[in-house]
């Protein structure tokens, strides 16, 4: 279904009957059907239909079919659709308090980041959200994004020097990977693959299962286990939709929504742990940036990036934030 006509059904649908008032859910999110997310929202999309026996019909529309992340993001918040996900540094336009996670090396490991995305700094972001219209549904997982490239191994700070980089339309990150010496070119994430192929982009930064879903490493020869940044995928619903459910529907949807983010997050892991040796088997060199060499990384491009983000989400909610990860 194109995505002018999908578009214009949600919006006939929505216009036809009381705001909010059906039972359909559509989803439009930006990541193929082989991805950990597509295949949790799969999971949802079955056990939400059967647990309602029919009462709440779910649609998902992957790969970008109707918008880039912004766009559905704008499609969630006016109720023409009913829920998107997107990698936070995309979503910070849209939600400031976002821009705290746009910071390097913040955490230690995966447990510490659900442990704290699940806990009380999650709750003090859902709150934001709820600001700007949008319902937290909770945070999928990418991992930690490391980088793939055609020109050298990453393998020192000084490496980072003239490579050419896809980053995501974000200023903060623009400015960030500019600290290092880095040339950030701003692109869609559709546009990553036909970039590497023709040689407008020396290499990329992602998570490592999307260096195989995304079959970057046909167009790479290096792989740089620098694990630099972790960046959860937001799952979000128009939070008037959400309120407008009777306190059964909420129940059972938050119900199926908990599963799904397990389900999602193992489905990750098991990914991300799968790769490395699919990538080595496609012929591509691995290797890991040294330890002081990604401090160092961190250290520089937070410094340069910290009053941005100050001034962006407010200094009292940086602090507060901030607080929380140092416990």
């Amino acid at each position: 279904m194109k995505i002018a006509s999908v578009i214009a059904l949600g919006v006939g649908v929505l216009a036809a009957a009381p705001a909010f008032a059906d039972t359909t859910i559509r989803i439009g999110h930006a990541t193929p059907e082989s991805s950990p997310i597509h295949q949790a929202l799969a999971y949802f999309e079955a056990e939400l239909e059967a647990r309602s026996n029919g009462g709440i019909e779910v649609e998902i529309y992957p790969g970008g079919q109707l918008g880039s992340v912004k766009e559905m993001t704008e499609l969630v918040q006016s109720g023409n659709i009913t829920m998107t996900t997107g990698a936070s540094v995309h979503l910070s336009a849209a939600v400031d308090e976002l821009a705290v996670l746009d910071q390097f090396l913040l955490f230690k490991n995966e447990q510490e980041a659900r442990d704290l995305l699940d806990g009380e700094a999650g709750a003090v972001l859902a709150a934001a959200m709820e600001e700007r219209g949008l319902k937290n549904m909770g945070f999928m997982e990418l991992g930690f994004r490391s980088f793939t490239n055609s020109r050298a191994p990453l393998d020192s700070f000084e490496a980072f020097e003239g490579l050419r980089m896809r980053s995501a339309d974000n200023p903060i990150a623009i400015k960030a990977w500019r600290s290092v010496g880095a040339v950030p070119v701003p692109l869609a994430w559709g546009e990553i693959y036909s970039s590497l192929q023709q040689g407008l982009i020396d290499g990329q930064e992602s998570a490592l299962s999307s260096m195989i879903v995304e079959r970057f490493f046909e167009v790479q020869d290096y792989v740089s286990l620098t694990g630099h940044i972790y960046w959860p995928e937001l799952w979000m619903a128009n939070l008037e939709w959400f309120q407008s459910l009777d306190e059964e529907d909420r129940a059972l949807i938050g119900e199926v929504a908990g599963e799904t983010l397990a389900k999602q997050r193992d489905l990750t892991a098991a990914a991300n742990a799968e790769t490395l040796e699919q990538l080595k088997e496609a012929g591509l060199k691995v290797n890991e940036l040294p330890q002081a060499d990604k401090a160092r990384l961190g250290e520089v491009m937070n410094k340069a990036i910290e009053a941005d983000i100050r001034a962006k989400v407010g200094d009292d909610f940086y602090d507060t934030f901030m607080a929380a990860v140092s416990r």
